[in-house]
């Protein structure tokens, strides 16, 4: 879900002394939040950051270039998690000083993630997982979700506000931005390697069967024995890892392949709601509406017109 960050009160004050990587620091004892500005077109501008740092799009595009990830257009509502010590090189082909790119940066304490990720397994162990939770040794690129998008928004008001307990309100919001990095990254590589885990891990096999059977009216008691597991345990878990319920996860699967086939087919929207396991077209309607902001048609339409500008 894409979401633009507030950052009037950091305009209000900072400081403008260059027009490429114009950078605003705001720091706690365990963690540093950069706002950078670009008012001019540049290439090839690197960025290092000694401990892990989340940085995410706020005004603009950028073009980022990671060593083992292709080139990608950077946008606001997007994220990437880069290691510490790995160098980012970033185009910036539309900043003017009309439309300045702007992007937040917020390095963190790798003890302290550590510190955290190690009481997330506490908490609730990661079933069927040799390592538990953690974040990568790679970077990660996600869409943000409405939830981390509220985290980052409180974080930049906590940082650029006046308040003596700024160092604890900020640990409290890192800390539960840390746990939904780590829980977004261990959805995405769980769901994107369905097929290679679901011998091994039970959710994987749950999702992979999930996806197969998107016709079929599900029942979670079933789908808990499927996993071995008792139904409230199966719950939790699930929703643990993938961050949402059993019932929303099944949902959310339904309406990208109903997504999929108004792009790929001609089928009625009544054909392709029963084909995607709703009995009820209203239902449908309502989820498809919430989940992509717009009808059925209009999706078809704006699909059909994007594949004729190609």
């Amino acid at each position: 879900m894409n979401g633009s960050l507030d950052i009037r009160n950091h305009l209000k004050n900072r400081k403008l002394e260059q027009v490429v990587e114009n950078r605003t620091a705001y720091t706690i004892e365990t963690a540093e939040l950069n706002i950078y500005e670009t008012h001019s077109h540049a290439e090839s501008v690197e960025l290092t950051f000694h401990n892990p740092v989340l940085t995410s799009m706020i005004r603009g595009r950028k073009v980022m270039h990671l060593d083992e990830t292709p080139a990608f257009n950077y946008l606001p509502g997007e994220s990437v998690l880069v290691p510490g010590d790995q160098t980012m090189r970033i185009d910036f082909p539309d900043a003017t000083e009309e439309s300045p790119t702007q992007c937040l940066a917020l390095a963190m304490s790798q003890e302290k993630i550590v510190q955290m990720t190690g009481e997330l397994n506490d908490a609730v162990p990661l079933i069927d997982s040799p390592t538990g939770w953690k974040l990568s040794d790679h970077s990660f690129y996600f869409n943000n979700s409405s939830a981390v998008n509220g985290l980052l928004n409180r974080l930049v008001a906590v940082f650029t506000e006046n308040n003596p307990a700024k160092d604890f309100f900020a640990d409290l919001i890192i800390k539960e931005l840390t746990v939904r990095m780590v829980q977004t990254q261990a959805r995405q590589l769980l769901l994107d390697n369905a097929v290679r885990y679901a011998s091994s891990n039970r959710l994987a096999f749950i999702a992979q069967y999930i996806q197969q059977n998107l016709h079929l009216n599900f029942n979670i008691r079933q789908l808990a024995d499927k996993a071995c597991m008792s139904e409230p345990n199966f719950y939790r878990q699930f929703k643990a890892q993938l961050g949402m319920s059993p019932v929303e996860y099944i949902n959310q699967q339904r309406i990208l392949l109903a997504q999929k086939l108004l792009k790929t087919t001609t089928r009625s929207v009544g054909d392709i709601s029963v084909a995607c396991g709703f009995n009820n077209l209203n239902h449908f309607l309502k989820l498809f509406k919430r989940q992509t902001q717009a009808t059925p048609l209009q999706y078809r339409h704006t699909a059909a017109v994007h594949m004729l500008g190609e």
